[in-house]
């Protein structure tokens, strides 16, 4: 007779030979255990008009031998160059998919070969997850809410399309209505500036599912919502991806880049600056740091504090960071910033450490300066 030891030792085995089965066959885990770059796009998509558009795309490049993440968020907008198409933003070319074949999967991979040409095809994207906007609100409200900073009013009213936006300055515990609110707003930035704030929303989702008590609701959120989500991704696949996300940094964001196609707006649409592009693909396939050439950087103070541009200058001077210019910023400006335009996020941040301004961001841009800091009104209480 077979004890209870025996039972549990064969169940084992038999767990062990599964796992590396599985792993055998997960083409994801064979790109972590070969340090290979892991390309994912996520679609956020919502009714309008009876059309399923993808309000938003977001591209992720993860890179297991680094522990990286690069977050790429594609404006809806973005003019999209196609023969034998009337088409033109991007968001539009979905719904065309979608309205034809009335299947997400395979309006999902008509995307990712778009994206996919945007990167002038020297990058393959084997995957993607497709979420509608109630299946966002869910999430939300499971996890319970993110907190969130509001520092400018915000109002719209689309009465034909039932959406009713009203929030005032302050801080907020967003419920999934409201933080789908936020996620949604556009002002008069357009694209951008909603981009932004879903940047700003992803940072503030990072750092709450860091706690271990949302942390094990994961398994919950997807049985309430896995129905509603269509992606190619296996449950093995997701599950490597979660492991292998342990390791990022969600609080400080050392590991985490995150930022926006670069391009610049023309009329109503977001026009692609494909010399910049390059050089994402380059940092994408190499993660060649920056550190070891000299860093260019330019201090603007935006401030009613006289001298701190000067100040700071003299402090990342001795860290040996080459300031070719300080000055005044034209307009003054309430929260201090540091804009890396080059992708070099290691000397971003510790330029961030030095100063002591939290807020980072990446926009690719090609100009005399490596890196950008806007004194803010904040900057004397940053620094008490």
């Amino acid at each position: 007779m077979i004890s209870k030891k025996q039972i549990i030792l064969i169940l084992c085995v038999i767990l062990i030979f599964v796992s590396i089965y599985l792993s055998y066959k997960s083409h994801i885990s064979q790109c972590i255990q070969t340090n290979q770059n892991i390309y994912l796009t996520l679609f956020g998509t919502d009714w309008v008009d009876y059309s399923q558009h993808s309000d938003t795309i977001i591209f992720f490049c993860y890179n297991p031998k680094n522990k990286f993440l690069d977050i790429i968020s594609i404006p809806r907008d973005t003019i999209i160059e196609k023969e034998n198409t009337h088409l033109i933003r991007i968001n539009e070319f979905y719904a065309y998919s979608y309205r034809i074949c009335k299947d997400h999967n395979q309006a999902s991979k008509q995307i990712l070969l778009i994206i996919e040409n945007i990167f002038k095809n020297k990058i393959s994207i084997p995957y993607y997850i497709q979420i509608d906007y109630d299946t966002f609100r869910k999430i939300i409200d499971i996890v319970g809410g993110i907190k969130i900073k509001i520092d400018q009013p915000m109002h719209y009213d689309d009465n034909a399309g039932r959406l009713h936006i009203h929030f005032e300055p302050g801080i907020y515990m967003l419920d999934g209505k409201k933080a789908l609110e936020y996620v949604r707003y556009r002002d008069k930035t357009g694209d951008i500036g909603r981009i932004y704030r879903q940047q700003k929303f992803i940072k503030s989702f990072f750092k709450e599912i860091i706690n271990p008590y949302y942390f094990i609701r994961i398994p919950f959120i997807f049985i309430k919502t896995l129905r509603n989500i269509h992606t190619n991704l296996k449950l093995w696949d997701i599950l490597n991806l979660l492991i292998e996300f342990k390791n990022l940094d969600y609080v400080n964001l050392t590991n985490i880049r995150i930022t926006h196609l670069p391009g610049k707006p023309f009329r109503d649409l977001w026009l692609i600056d494909n010399n910049e592009i390059d050089k994402i693909i380059e940092l994408l396939e190499n993660k060649n740091s920056k550190s070891n050439e000299k860093v260019i950087v330019e201090i603007l103070n935006a401030s009613d504090f006289k001298g701190e541009a000067y100040e700071l200058t003299k402090e990342l001077r001795k860290e040996g960071f080459d300031v070719i210019s300080y000055g005044n910023y034209p307009v003054k400006q309430k929260e201090s910033i540091i804009i890396d335009r080059v992708g070099d996020l290691q000397s971003a941040k510790k330029i961030s450490k030095i100063s002591n301004i939290q807020e980072v961001i990446t926009r690719y841009q090609t100009g005399l300066s490596h890196i950008t800091v806007i004194i803010g009104q904040d900057y004397k209480k940053q620094g008490e």
